[in-house]
This record gives C-alpha cells, structure tokens and sequence, in this order.
C-alpha cells in the first residue's frame, strides 16, 4: 500500500511540474522553433492530475477510515463487556436476595411444622384441633410462596448462565440437569403437613372428657405396631431438607464469591467457587466450631426426629431428653443403651444418625490431628533439640571406644587374652560400635524428617539462582573466548605478514 501511494504521488508530482511549465509557458521562443501546447493536451494533463487526486484521496479516506472502524469496534466491544458485566452482578444480588427470602421462608415452615406437631402430640388419638389446622394452614401458604421462589430463582440463573455464556435464547441454557434439579427441588418443597378436614366441636365437654378416658384405656391394652407413623410426623420429617438453601444461602455469602479478584483467580486456574469450595475453606480456617456446629444441627434434628417416631410404653411420644440420650448413642456409634426404637422410623432415624456419627469421627480426627502436629518452626526446634543429644551419645561411644581399646591393648600386653575382663570389654567395645551405628541411623532420619515442602522450595529457589549465575559466568566466558579467538587470529595474521615480509627481505638479499 505504502508504495503505491509514493508512486501515485510521484507521478502527481511530475504531472503538476509538467502543468506549471504548461502555464506558464505555453509558447517558448527558441531562436527560429516555438513549442506550443494545444487545449487538448492541457484538458488531458488537468483529467490526469484530477485522476490522480481522486486516487489519492480515495487511498487516504480508506486508509484513515480503518484506524476509525477498529477504534469504533474496540469501543462497541468494550460497551458489551461492561454491560454484561453490569448485569451480571445485578442478577448475582437478586439470586442472593431471593435466595435469602426462601431460606427464611422454609425456616419459618420448618419451625411451624414443629410447633404443630408438638400441639398434636399432646393428643394420644393425633387428631386436629384449630390451632394445629391453622398452623397447616399456614405452612400451607408458605409453601406455595417458597415453590414460586423456587421457579423465580432458577429464571434468574438461567438468566446468569446466559450472560456467562453469551447465549442468546434462554431455552439452550435449559438443560436436562436444571430442569432436573429444578423439579426435584420443587417436589423437596412441596412436601407439607396439609391441613385436612376442619376441627368442629360436636359433642359437649363431657363427652369429649370420656373418650379421652376411653382413648387412654384402650392405649394402655393395645401396642402401637412397628409400621405406625403419623401422617403429620410422616409429611413433616422430610421438611429438614430445605435446610439445603442454607448451603446456597452460604455460597452467596462468602467472601470468597463476593471478592472479584478470587473469582478472578479462579476463571483462571479454572477453580470452580462453589458450596464444597467454601466449606472446604471454612473448615480449614475454623475446624472446631465449623464441626460444632454441625453435630448441633445433626443432634438437635435427629433427637426431635426420634422423639417425634417413637413411642413410650403407654403409647406416648418419648421426652426430649430422653431422645437426645437415645440419639447419642447410635450416632457416636457405641450402640443402644437402656432406650431402643419402637418403630422402623426411629430405627431409620438411628441408621442415619450412626451413618452420620461415622462421618463426624473421621472429621474429628482429622481436626484433632492437625491440632497435634507440629509447626514448621516447633519442629526445628524439636529436631535440634534431638540432634543435640544424639550428638552428645555418640561423642559419648566414641569415647567409650577409644576406653575399651585401649583396657583390651593392655590385657593383651598383660597376656590376658583368656580373661574375663577381656571378653568383657571386647563384648562393651563392639556393644558401643553397634551403639554407634544405630545414632548415626536416626541422625540420618532425622535429617530425612526435617526436610519438607518449605525446604524443598528453599532449596530449589537456590538451586535455581546459582544455575542463573553459572549461566551467566558461562556467558562471559564464551564471550571473553570469542575475544581471544579473534586476537589469536590478529596476532596469527601479523605474523604471517612479518614471515612473508622478511622472505621478501632475504629473498632481495640473496638475489
């Protein structure tokens, strides 16, 4: 392009020195010749200076629109990125927000179940009185409010997976697995204590006295067999799995998720930020009371659990006490004690607390594991100390050594050889060497212990500077090698030239 434009302007150029000589003289006299130039010739060089104008300026308008298309595409593309950027983090926050709002709203429905069921408990026959009815009525409404979140929810992350993903059309970002998690989630969450028919008072005050007396006698003769469980309890249990929006609920607010430069970090190294990052995180950081808290939780749901599945004696649910003291036992996997289940969903409940318990061990030595290791420099102290009195025992054999030479040197001058005393001390001699060998052996592991990832980093960062040097002294020295190469040749010339001189000299001295 560029050498276009210079011919184009060379030949403009020419064509414009030919058109002022044109001009100004149009006639020349020269003694007895004139050149004239006609009109035609004058219309035909002004068509090929505006010819080569047109050229030029067309070559320049292309050539100067292209800086302005890019600059124009690079500033569209930056007002793409930041508006995606924008709404991005606006759909971020209202995730969070409406996540928030379920997590209250399931809370509320899990403690209403509870205080329903509490309510029932207090009748041996689980019939519905009106606080119990209006109480489902409203775990009722709450549910229906927690499936729309539910269904708001995942358009905002369909939303946010198509920002991420520059997809268009929201039904590509639809797949099978969120549709999937979507529907299992909203069966979770529909799962509820429903209120059935409505409690009304028919019969007088007496006769509700005498068939609750009649209820107890009969309970005290029939046992309740092992497949009972009460419908509210039944419907009621699987509430405890909303508590999965509390782990959402987490995510959303940690600071690693909320800290741009982590999740940058992330995209980067291609770490997924997500509830099994943070919690990893979470127990690195605060082991203990991450673990306390959730043999809380475990302990506090799985007694209620039990209390709400099984039955005393006389028909009656267990105390709270006694669930939690029955609970312990299977979920610290001992066994049972004085209390067992009575039906198969207290024995579900204990299956789960022990599956549970087995979990929480392993956690809780690892916890403890780490609270007993030793520090990087705790350690250093500790090998020093060790190293310092393997070294005072050895200097201690040695000399013990040089004594016994020298006692069995003098038996034998004594000519003692068969003693006691000589077998003795030979037998101390080699007993001190062995002595000698086995410190040196722990020296050696020692050493070996010592070393970990901080020393082998240290060492390689070493490592790698004195290579760095080497290399550079090798450098050096090839580049001062060049030199005296180069010198050698100089002096090797010189005296070629003063061998040919001095043949020159002698061969006219000769001659």
């Amino acid at each position: 392009m560029t050498s276009i434009g210079q011919n184009i302007k060379r030949s403009f150029s020419d064509g414009q020195k030919i058109l002022k000589h044109a001009e100004t003289h149009n006639s020349i006299p020269l003694k007895s010749l004139t050149i004239t130039i006609d009109h035609s010739e004058k219309s035909s060089i002004l068509s090929a200076q505006s010819s080569t104008n047109n050229i030029i300026n067309d070559e320049y308008n292309s050539d100067s629109k292209l800086p302005m298309k890019r600059r124009y595409a690079r500033t569209l593309s930056i007002a793409c990125v930041s508006y995606r950027l924008t709404k991005r983090k606006k759909l971020c926050q209202r995730c969070c927000q409406i996540n928030d709002i379920m997590c209250v709203v399931g809370l509320l429905g899990i403690i209403l179940m509870i205080i329903e069921n509490e309510i029932t408990f207090m009748h041996v026959d689980h019939h519905d009185n009106l606080a119990s009815w209006i109480i489902k009525l409203i775990i009722t409404i709450s549910t229906i409010i927690l499936i729309g979140l539910v269904v708001y929810y995942y358009y905002f992350d369909i939303s946010l997976y198509c920002i991420n993903n520059s997809i268009e059309y929201w039904l590509v970002a639809l797949t099978g697995r969120k549709l999937g998690l979507m529907i299992l989630e909203i069966l979770l969450c529909s799962i509820h204590p429903i209120p059935r028919h409505f409690p009304i008072d028919v019969y007088s005050e007496n006769k509700k006295i005498n068939s609750n007396l009649t209820m107890t006698n009969h309970s005290t003769l029939i046992s309740i067999s092992l497949k009972y469980i009460p419908v509210d309890v039944a419907l009621g249990l699987p509430m405890f799995g909303r508590l999965y929006m509390w782990c959402r609920f987490i995510t959303f607010h940690s600071h690693l998720v909320q800290d741009a430069s982590s999740q940058t970090l992330g995209y980067l190294n291609r770490v997924s930020i997500d509830f099994s990052f943070v919690i990893k995180t979470y127990f690195h950081q605060f082991p203990t009371l991450c673990l306390t808290i959730f043999c809380t939780i475990v302990i506090s749901i799985g007694s209620w659990s039990l209390r709400a599945c099984d039955f005393t004696s006389v028909n009656e649910h267990i105390s709270m006490l006694d669930a939690i003291w029955l609970f312990i036992g299977p979920f610290t996997t001992v066994g049972y004690g004085d209390l067992t289940p009575a039906t198969y969903c207290a024995r579900g409940v204990a299956t789960i607390a022990s599956t549970i318990g087995v979990l929480v061990a392993a956690l809780l030595t690892a916890v403890v594991t780490e609270k007993l290791v030793l520090s990087r420099w705790e350690k250093y102290v500790h090998n020093f100390v060790l190293n310092s009195e393997l070294a005072k025992q050895r200097t201690h054999q040695a000399a013990n050594i040089l004594i016994y030479t020298w006692k069995m040197w003098y038996l034998r001058k004594m000519n003692k050889k068969r003693s006691a005393r000589y077998v003795t001390m030979q037998r101390k001699f080699f007993e001190s060497i062995y002595i000698i060998k086995q410190i040196k052996e722990k020296q050696r592991k020692l050493t070996d212990n010592c070393v970990g990832v901080a020393e082998l980093m240290m060492i390689h960062r070493e490592t790698s500077i004195t290579i760095d040097e080497i290399v550079k002294q090798t450098s050096t020295m090839k580049l001062k090698m060049e030199n005296v190469e180069k010198k050698l040749d100089g002096i090797n010339h010189t005296v070629q030239e003063m061998y040919k001189t001095l043949n020159r000299l002698l061969d006219k001295r000769t001659s």
